[in-house]
């Protein structure tokens, strides 16, 4: 039987193990409950990944976040190991039996999929051996991203007593640790626990007046990679345009960018094509980048988890980086209007969620398993809602199980000619852009002139090698001349339905855990301002007795008065 570290060499390509991962994984293969408390780039998944290659039958991984499973199966499957989600695209009893027949190592799924009752009916038949419960703090309602979904992972236990449990989690304070280990039933566990302190990141709060300029400044000393994180898309865009004024290489990313283009734009910048991503905070989950020095917030994080989760994708490497927090006096007014403003109340959820249903056509008794599409901008025009409530909404039911939401970006176009083909080649005898862009959907396409027939949208666009922009124009023009009819839809949500709507039944119980929820946001954003705008104290203990890590020591390597670095 090979070593672990034969199999971190072997499919990862690493010689030794990170800080405690050596000791984590020898403590999982003994079959022990684990809790590990790793922090960002710490590496947690390999803490079930690795040692479900090296055990008898399938790893049960259950997690709160959809894309980064996706990712995940990709890169297991890509490595060799067998690896499958749960998903929404084909029956459940289907899924379950490639599972059962087809030797995967990994078997990925939301807490709502693996508490699901076909899924409990036939758990002591697939070969599992082992659970990891990733992103565990989910499980406190205490936790930055409290999904009451986990606090019931329990009942797999109950079925299954002697299975081995791993909680991983890269954020998590001394309270939030207590509720995993009584949730998830823990016998006689232990604790790995790496250091919040970050020694190599230099913490910088800059107080400016113009944080354009003061970016500036920052960036254009700076020739490593980095990133800046905006409060909105529109806002990556804008900054971008002006890194690229000022000659600095850069490119924004955001949700509502296609996946191929989130795809080649990820790839450009880990091969240093782009030294600068200016993104939402949808960048940065499950992406391991050794070489970034520098990490720049152009806005005030929505809570200190989230403030030390971004700036760790900092100096992964061990050497030296930077980051920076830009704040003004009035972000204290803009974060609490941004959060605490559009946090819902009783009223707003349960119009919203009957104007969903409506909006999707969703009877009572129906919508389970079911997979919607929208434009969020749409629905909220549709029935008059404001946008920033009614995503906070949508996310709101989503942490209480009643959907997963995906933002993403998708285009959809679907075309007929309206003129014979010949009239069709007549038109392209000028070699024009709109000659060429037409040109290509016909080599490109299989279709009828009198049918209407869905665009590859992303392939024209490669093949022609034009924008979207370009693309639309010419549909448009052709369109208005009377040469083509287009149908076009945007949508940058999706909804994959976890429930029945049964609106009493569905909306009782989070409506309950609601002044809760907003209380423990609330606080967390109250004590993100707190850190933002304390110039004395030592920024790095202030992140670590949050935390619940006791430090007297000053780092040395902020700008707090007390570190008395500048």
């Amino acid at each position: 039987m090979s070593s672990p570290k034969d199999v971190l060499k072997t499919y990862w390509g690493y010689d030794d193990f990170r800080s405690n991962q050596e000791a984590i994984i020898n403590r999982v293969l003994k079959n022990k409950d684990t809790i590990a408390l790793l922090p960002t780039g710490g590496g947690k998944s390999l803490c079930y990944q690795l040692p479900a290659l090296l055990s008898e039958g399938c790893t049960l991984v259950i997690s709160p976040l959809i894309s980064l499973m996706q990712d995940q199966v990709e890169q297991m499957n890509t490595k060799g190991i067998k690896s499958m989600m749960l998903n929404n695209s084909q029956a459940m009893n289907i899924q379950l039996d490639n599972c059962l027949f087809g030797n995967f190592k990994l078997l990925y799924c939301s807490p709502e999929k693996a508490l699901s009752k076909e899924f409990l009916s036939r758990i002591k038949k697939l070969n599992i051996k082992r659970i990891a419960v990733d992103e565990a703090h989910c499980i406190s309602d205490w936790g930055n991203d409290f999904r009451p979904a986990f606090k019931q992972i329990n009942k797999i236990r109950s079925l299954l007593p002697s299975l081995p449990i791993l909680a991983v989690t890269a954020t998590a304070t001394p309270k939030v640790l207590e509720d995993i280990i009584e949730s998830l039933q823990l016998k006689q566990t232990s604790l790995f626990q790496d250091s919040f302190a970050r020694k190599n990141i230099e913490i910088n709060t800059l107080n400016t007046e113009d944080k354009q300029r003061t970016l500036i400044k920052i960036l254009s000393k700076n020739k490593h990679s980095g990133i800046v994180y905006c409060g909105s898309r529109r806002e990556t865009e804008q900054i971008t345009k002006l890194l690229q004024l000022n000659r600095i290489s850069s490119a924004y990313f955001h949700g509502g960018r296609s996946a191929s283009e989130r795809k080649e734009l990820l790839q450009d910048w880990q091969s240093e094509k782009i030294k600068i991503m200016v993104a939402t905070n949808a960048f940065g989950m499950g992406i391991d980048k050794e070489e970034v020095v520098t990490v720049i917030h152009l806005n005030l994080p929505s809570s200190i988890e989230n403030f030390y989760q971004e700036i760790g994708r900092a100096g992964r490497n061990g050497m030296p980086a930077k980051a920076y927090l830009l704040i003004q006096e009035n972000d204290k007014n803009r974060i609490r209007q941004q959060y605490i403003g559009s946090l819902p109340n009783r009223e707003f959820i349960e119009l919203c969620f009957k104007n969903l249903c409506n909006y999707l056509n969703i009877a009572y008794g129906e919508g389970n398993e079911l997979t919607h599409n929208i434009s969020l901008k749409d629905f909220c025009k549709t029935y008059s809602l404001n946008s920033k409530k009614t995503l906070s909404t949508l996310t709101y039911l989503e942490q209480e199980g009643i959907f997963n939401l995906m933002q993403y970006n998708k285009k959809k176009a679907v075309v007929r000619f309206l003129i014979s083909q010949a009239q069709t080649l007549e038109l392209l005898e000028n070699q024009t852009v709109d000659s060429k862009v037409i040109q290509t959907i016909i080599r490109t396409h299989h279709f009828n002139y009198d049918k209407r027939f869905e665009l590859d949208i992303e392939r024209i666009i490669r093949s022609s090698q034009i924008t979207f922009k370009t693309l639309m124009d010419t549909l448009r023009k052709w369109e208005n001349d009377g040469n083509l009819e287009l149908e076009f839809n945007q949508t940058d949500i999706q909804i994959q339905w976890l429930v029945p709507r049964e609106d009493q039944y569905t909306l009782a119980p989070l409506l309950q855990r609601l002044v809760h929820y907003n209380k423990v946001k609330k606080e967390k954003i109250e004590t993100m301002i707190n850190y933002a705008f304390d110039t004395e104290r030592c920024k790095h203990n202030q992140i670590l007795n949050y935390f619940g890590e006791k430090n007297k020591e000053k780092c040395g390597s902020c700008n707090a008065k007390e570190c008395d670095l500048k």
